[in-house]
This record gives C-alpha cells, structure tokens and sequence, in this order.
C-alpha cells in the first residue's frame, strides 16, 4: 500500500505516528518500532514505514520521545553575575564567548541550550525541563549547585566549586596555574620591579584563585604582595587609583578583567602617569581585538583564558555524564599576548 494522493495534513498541524500507521495500513505499534528501529520488524516494512513518514513529512514528537528516554535535550546554563552592576563590561565578554562555544557544541550533538537566571527561586527554573546544567563561576554556598543537589540533576561547573561537599563535581577550568605564573613572568622580565594585582569583589572561584596564585608567585619571586579590589558599591576606577596613589606605588599591575584594565588606564592618565613607561599593564580578556582600530585607547597585554573553548568541553562533559561515562576534569590553557601596554622598549 503506498502513500497516494492527499495525505499531508494543513500546515501546521503535527504528523503523528497515528497519520504513518493510517497511510501505511499497519498498526501504530509495528509503525513505532520502525521507526525507532526497536522490535523484529521486516526490513521491506521497516523501509515502508520510514518512506511513509518522510513523504508526509513525520517528525518524533520531542515531548513524546523524552517520556520513553527520560531525556528532554535541554541542556541549562546558569548565568551569574547579571545583578551586578559591572556586568556589561566585567562579565558579559566571557560569558558571551562562553556560551557561543556551549551552543554550537549542543546543538551539534543533538541538543538545545537555554541561559537560566543563577536563583533557583526564579519561576524559569520550574518551567525549563533540563538533562543537566552548566554553573560558571560557582560561589561559596552557591544556591545553585545546593538545588542541583537536592534535584539530583547532572551538573558540570566552570571553575572549581567552593563549598567542601561539592568538590566531586566535574569541573572545567582555565590552566590558571600557568596562566598567572606566565602574565606575572612576562611583567617581571619586561622589567616591572613590584607587580601588584588589581582583584575583585566577587567571591567565586576565578577571583580566589588569581589571587592565591598571584600570593604564590610573589613567595617565589621575593615580593611582598599587594592586593587591591573595589567595594561592592564603588566604581574599579576608584580602586585602582587607590592602588596608585601612593609613593610607593607598583610600577605593574595585572588585572583580573577587562573592566578593571580600563580602570587602570583610566587612573594612570589622571595621576599623569605614562604607560608603559611609568606603569605596565595586564588584564584578563577574552577576545584578541588588537588590530580593531578605537578598540582600546592603549593595547593592553591579555591573559586569554579561551572561554570559548571552555564552553565547548563544558557541554561535551555534560553530555558525557548524561550518558554514563565517568566524571572528569578538563583543563583549557592559558594564552598571554603581549602588546603596547607592557613593551617599554
């Protein structure tokens, strides 16, 4: 029996296994194990069946197929930080290159990622079905991962989670070990004699991090270290003048993001001083824009942390977990790119 004549429904209007089995004379149930290859079907039926449904234009019905697999293809992605009041200029640029990786990725295999607020009280929470979710920058006590616990949902985070009894989730981070030994080196051998580090007020992993490996790097190197980071309620350009005001201010100073690297180039032009002459300085960013004209007022020396790529193995970790494979750790290397902010030569 074959399809013949009018057997499309109006636009708009779902195919359903039902249509298949009707235009195919069998029955649904010979018709659903066709199509999912399922069953002890003959192969000139199972070749009828998947004609059929292509003629009339049959899709899996995604609501249908998650009830039998358990899975919705939803990935979440928790999104931090949007309450913040830097968050266009501090957070947005790694987030966005981030979730950029994270989608081709998912979509790629066969899956859909949606952007959830990081407040598990949120009435989206509720309403988005997820396989499992994504959480950047986890923080102390994080509401987030507490509620992936108690929903026994696969979670995958961005940065180590800080709360003891997380430490068994998988994790990817940024080779952040390397990263700062080499940003801090590239400052030491360009000829910086007291490299300071201008930090956050945030209490996630990233920010601890930088500033434990920046206290490292100073033991090893002999200097005393000098820490500074804006208040909740003040602007970073109130910080780092704050961090060069004083005789005995650092003649360097790495910046923990893109924000704060134009903070400090806007205190130094206002206490007079030149860069890279006066001051050398380097920032965490996640874009190489170096040749895009007006970009910056003076190039800055980068810390990549490739958040692309991080987004990438973030989503194939998730998906791995999803289906059964063992829990791990992936680490994504750090770039540092010089330019005109640290050459004094």
């Amino acid at each position: 029996m074959t399809t013949g004549g009018n057997t499309r429904k109006p636009t708009g209007q779902r195919i359903g296994i039902r249509d298949v089995a009707r235009a195919t004379g069998l029955s649904i149930t010979t018709v659903s194990h066709a199509l999912s290859g399922k069953g002890k079907i003959a192969a000139a039926t199972r070749s009828r069946v998947l004609r059929t449904a292509e003629e009339l234009g049959y899709r899996p019905d995604p609501v249908a197929r998650g009830l039998v697999s358990g899975r919705t293809g939803i990935l979440g992605l928790a999104i931090g930080h949007m309450r913040d009041r830097p968050w266009e200029g501090t957070y947005r640029p790694y987030y966005a290159a981030f979730t950029a990786g994270a989608s081709v990725t998912a979509v790629e295999r066969d899956y859909a990622l949606v952007a959830i607020p990081g407040d598990p009280a949120s009435g989206l929470w509720a309403r988005v079905p997820m396989d499992g979710l994504i959480v950047v920058d986890p923080v102390r006590d994080d509401p987030v991962l507490a509620e992936c616990a108690r929903r026994h949902l696969p979670v995958v985070t961005d940065g180590r989670p800080l709360d003891p009894d997380q430490t068994h989730v998988p994790t990817v981070e940024s080779d952040l070990v390397n990263g700062m030994t080499d940003v801090l080196g590239h400052l030491r051998e360009s000829g910086a004699r007291r490299v300071a580090l201008l930090s956050g007020s945030q209490a996630d992993a990233y920010t601890q991090d930088s500033e434990r490996l920046y206290r490292d790097w100073c033991d090893g190197v002999g200097q005393d270290p000098l820490i500074e980071a804006p208040t909740p309620a003040e602007e970073p350009v109130e910080a780092a003048l704050r961090l060069l005001t004083p005789p005995d201010r650092p003649d360097a100073v790495h910046g923990i993001n893109e924000t704060y690297g134009q903070a400090l180039v806007t205190a130094a032009r206002r206490l007079g001083l030149d860069i890279p002459r006066d001051l050398m300085i380097s920032v965490m960013r996640e874009a190489d824009h170096s040749g895009a004209p007006g970009d910056w007022e003076v190039p800055l020396t980068t810390l990549n942390l490739d958040a692309n790529r991080l987004g990438v193995e973030a989503v194939g970790l998730l998906i791995d977990l999803l289906d059964g494979l063992p829990a791990r750790e992936v680490t994504v290397p750090c770039t540092v790119i010089p330019r005109a902010s640290t050459r004094r030569d």
